[in-house]
């Protein structure tokens, strides 16, 4: 239960997330893949909830509402919610977190059950790619290991 726990934490944070508690769930407490990449999604996604319900407490704030206006970017809000934004959202979600993507589309006034799915998808493609290099090749996720794989002989 203790190593269930920590992999959600670890999962949960914004700075390494999946990229840390994968290998973590997987190599060091030898957990089942389908475990991991299950909650390893729903952990990062998480973090998509939590940013969401903070930027609509913040929304309540009449200062914040007046700064937001006058930051607002119209060019941008169309680029974020225009119909051909879903696949550079899936890219985007493991390049700078679901946390960053789901902050963004708020400030440019996307809902989050427009970019849902989109960071669903983007989260749970990172998750496979990370649980089959963990199961493929482990050692590139071990320390010391990884450095040594990749040095020239």
């Amino acid at each position: 239960m203790l190593q269930l726990v920590s992999f959600g934490l670890v999962a949960f944070s914004p700075v390494g997330g999946m990229v840390a508690a994968i290998p973590l769930g997987m190599l060091a407490f030898q957990m089942p893949t389908w475990q991991v990449w299950l909650l390893g999604v729903v952990s990062a996604y998480a973090q998509v909830v939590a940013v969401d319900l903070a930027w609509s407490g913040l929304e309540r704030l009449q200062w914040w509402r007046r700064l937001l206006e006058r930051q607002q970017s119209p060019r941008l809000r169309r680029l974020l919610s225009a119909p051909g934004a879903f696949w550079p959202t899936v890219v985007l979600v493991p390049i700078v977190g679901a946390w960053v993507v789901m902050g963004l589309m708020r400030y440019a006034g996307v809902p989050q059950r427009r970019v849902a799915v989109p960071i669903l998808v983007g989260l749970a493609l990172f998750a496979t790619v990370l649980c089959a290099g963990c199961a493929l090749v482990p050692e590139w996720f071990t320390p010391g290991e990884a450095l040594a794989a990749l040095a020239p002989r």
